[in-house]
């Protein structure tokens, strides 16, 4: 079986050839900027020599890291330039990370510090306005080039997904010539740019008739039978075919393929998080719990002579929970209640009232710092800082059965706080909100978004008063 191929970007290499020109000089600007302005140098000017034979691990290190994200193998044919400015921005920033570690272990000699923060920040720059002038360019020459008459074969109800794909195409431009609707006839929107026709009898001369160069096809699983019959008969007469697989009802995440051994693999729910996003929050755990469990320490101490002062047992609870892809791990916090406490009732969710915790227990769930241990499992890698809350298997088996999509927060790590708890549901709380909570979470994940969360959760989770 053939490897499917990806559709053909012939600028993507006139893009990569400006990236690399653009880190370089970025590189030469900031030693300029540091050694030659009115920036003092103690040391005296290192000979720029010394600087500029980085430029070969420069150009490597971004080609690796940029690729490996996959930001290299993004055309830029159906993204908007703020959406492509933010992707720079996060590659460049693991790509200087991973740049000043390749420093210390090339040689004994320490490059200047403010010199890196200069092209940590000219960089990015440089990249954007580069990226931004080619994208004028190509819109510029998108003007002068005829467009292409482009057909549209949909269901109804799938013709504004598909008019969308056939014109948000930055390279080259298309002029839709005829609609098609097959399957089951529905409301046809009102704004289409010509109306729909019937189904032509003969595709053959239909295609050739029309002069058509393009095709962009959205049909319902229900109507793919109508693909089987008349597919072969359009691809021969037409070269540029474009189908939008009928996942949206099967998905609330945007779906994934992959290229498995040549055989084309959809995920139907993939991964939210991209490369660089996992990177980026995966140090953003490291450092944060880091700093954490320095800042708490004297905290955790005292909670936990008192803990054990006050009943027997060990200090720590450890209660298993599911987190990514329903995998288990063990959850760390302080124990709140005697040993048998479930002895009789088994597991039950805590609810207001609960009078099973002890004195020091108490208090400790209604400040949240029995959930301080809980920084050991997001430095262990088991959690992140920001992400849906874990529960205990028992109470999955049952949930998923009654709420829908229930699995679909399994996708990211468990958090210690998550944005329902930063909107007040925690605790025993409508299950349903805070699913919806999750799932918008997971959609919409940012590095900016997890800030926002831990900003909150300092003023806000630690005296919720769903917090027992």
């Amino acid at each position: 079986m053939a490897t499917p191929q990806k559709r053909d970007d012939p600028f993507r290499f006139v893009r990569v050839f400006s990236d690399v020109a653009c880190v370089s000089a970025a590189w030469l600007i900031a030693y300029y900027l540091r050694f030659s302005t009115w920036i003092e140098s103690p040391k005296g000017i290192p000979d720029p020599s010394v600087y500029i034979k980085l430029i070969p691990f420069i150009a490597i290190i971004w080609l690796g890291v940029l690729s490996s994200n996959g930001f290299l193998r993004r055309s830029g044919r159906h993204r908007s330039a703020f959406t492509e400015a933010l992707d720079i921005i996060q590659s460049h920033s693991l790509a200087v990370l991973a740049f000043i570690a390749f420093t210390y272990f090339y040689e004994e000699y320490r490059y200047s510090r403010v010199t890196i923060v200069i092209f940590a920040i000219l960089s990015p720059t440089f990249t954007i306005t580069a990226r931004s002038i080619i994208r004028k360019m190509l819109r510029r020459r998108r003007r002068n080039v005829p467009p292409k008459k482009t057909l549209i074969i949909a269901s109804t109800d799938l013709l504004q997904e598909a008019i969308t794909v056939a014109v948000s195409d930055a390279h080259e431009p298309y002029k839709i010539e005829r609609i098609v609707t097959v399957g089951e006839k529905g409301q046809v929107p009102d704004n289409l740019p010509v109306q729909p026709i019937a189904e032509p009898k003969d595709w053959q001369k239909f295609l050739i008739d029309e002069g058509i160069q393009k095709v962009v096809i959205a049909a319902r699983n229900r109507d793919y039978s109508w693909l089987d019959q008349n597919l072969d008969a359009i691809t021969e007469q037409v070269s540029d075919v474009q189908m939008i697989p009928d996942l949206f009802r099967y998905t609330r995440f945007s779906a994934g393929l992959e290229n498995v051994r040549g055989v084309p693999v959809i995920n139907v729910h993939s991964s939210p998080l991209d490369t660089t996003g996992q990177v980026l929050k995966r140090l953003l755990d490291i450092a944060g719990s880091t700093f954490g469990l320095l800042l708490s320490a004297p905290v955790m101490l005292v909670c936990a002579f008192l803990v054990k002062l006050t009943s027997r047992g060990p200090i720590f609870y450890r209660q298993e929970r599911m987190g990514i892809d329903g995998r288990p791990f063990q959850m760390l916090k302080f124990r709140s209640m005697p040993i048998d406490a479930e002895r009789k009732s088994g597991a039950v969710w805590a609810t207001a009232g609960d009078n099973r915790a002890t004195f020091i227990g108490r208090i400790m769930r209604r400040t949240s710092i029995d959930e301080l241990p809980q920084l050991f499992n997001i430095l262990n890698g088991d959690m992140s800082l920001v992400g849906p809350r874990p529960e205990r298997p028992v109470f999955v088996q049952d949930f998923r059965k009654k709420i829908p999509g229930y699995m679909l927060r399994h996708k990211v790590k468990a958090g210690l706080t998550g944005w329902a708890q930063v909107n007040g549901w925690r605790g025993n709380t409508s299950l349903e909100k805070r699913i919806e909570c999750d799932l918008y979470y997971i959609q919409n994940w940012s590095f900016k978004l997890d800030l926002k969360i831990l900003f909150l959760t300092a003023f806000k989770v630690i005296s919720d008063k769903n917090a027992y």
